[in-house]
């Protein structure tokens, strides 16, 4: 199962960027306004949710509980937002914001321009940090329940040396 998901990591780290950047209306100049203005609040948000979840919830409720939204958002993506982008995204506001606004309002126009997109960004972003992170060391945290029995002879060993000297 980690596999999968350290593949599906790849698939969409990789797929966030070009998908942003090379959206009509957009530009590179994007990528600092989400993870700044989007991407750190959803961030923030996601791990006090997650907090008040690990309270409640068992370690295998918890798993499920924090990755079904994000099969869900993939999902629905892939079947409902990306093939209606044309119709969702709301270009003429976005020309009139710019017109109106600047070229240096670039960036955020450019986030309302294409939201779906940025969704798509931020969700990838936070599958990276939240998904990968949190279940390697849910693993790791399991595995170390009978990982004493072999970490204590390093540590006699590498204590043996101060006793001598």
């Amino acid at each position: 199962m980690f596999f999968c998901i350290l593949f599906n990591y790849t698939i969409l780290r990789d797929t966030k960027d070009v998908l942003v950047v090379t959206a009509k209306g957009s530009s590179a100049e994007i990528i600092p306004f989400l993870k700044t203005w989007v991407n750190l609040p959803m961030a923030i948000g996601f791990m006090l949710a997650y907090s008040k979840l690990s309270d409640v919830l068992s370690r295998e409720a918890l798993f499920y509980t924090v990755i079904f939204p994000f099969i869900a958002f993939f999902g629905l993506f892939g079947f409902v937002l990306y093939p209606l982008r044309d119709a969702i995204h709301p270009t003429a506001l976005a020309d009139k914001l710019l017109a109106a606004l600047g070229p240096s309002f670039l960036g955020p126009v450019a986030i309302l321009r294409i939201w779906s997109f940025c969704l798509f960004y931020v969700m990838a972003e936070l599958w990276g940090s939240v998904v990968v992170s949190v279940l390697f060391w849910g693993f790791a945290n399991q595995v170390s329940c009978g990982f004493g029995f072999f970490v204590q002879p390093w540590n006699v060993q590498m204590s043996l040396p101060s006793l001598v000297s």
